[in-house]
């Protein structure tokens, strides 16, 4: 659903590259928040990436994976997901990194500040972790990383 939301507000010049681990479970967590979450980071992934849209060379890649023996929030989880959200754009100034997720910080100048504090809030809550890096070569990557147990539920 994210990246048909994406690309309906980017129809052109934005390409999505999706490398999905099929053996995923179904894991418990409420599946319209997890939606936003990954919608907020995606849809900020797209607007760094407003140069190469318009160049028709942005590139966003949705990688899922499982990853055994995790701790989280000083917890071991037997399984976790880790979803990472990929991009081509020109990445995160290093000494930004860290304030990522807080309230109201924001390097653009028509956003809040809030989408990615929500989207940790909201990872948090499932007990995950979310986290960003900036490779020296350019674009940036966010890893949410989400414990395995149970089935998602639609809805609050």
């Amino acid at each position: 659903r994210v990246r048909s939301v994406i690309l309906a507000e980017h129809p052109k010049g934005l390409k999505f590259i999706r490398d999905y681990d099929i053996s995923i479970p179904e894991f418990l967590g409420d599946l319209e928040q997890l939606i936003q979450a990954i919608l907020n980071i995606v849809r900020n992934a797209a607007q760094a990436l407003a140069p190469q849209i318009a160049e028709g060379t942005a590139q966003i890649t949705l990688c899922t994976r499982v990853v055994r023996r995790v701790t989280l929030n000083r917890k071991q989880h037997r399984l976790a997901l880790d979803l990472q959200v990929i991009d081509n754009g020109p990445g995160i100034p290093k000494d930004k990194l860290t304030e990522l997720f807080t309230p109201f910080f924001t390097t653009r100048k028509s956003a809040s500040g809030l989408g990615l504090a929500i989207c940790k809030g909201i990872v948090e809550v499932h007990g995950g972790s979310i986290e960003a890096e900036s490779p020296q070569e350019g674009g940036a990557l966010f890893v949410v990383r989400l414990p395995v147990r149970g089935k998602v539920k639609h809805g609050s």
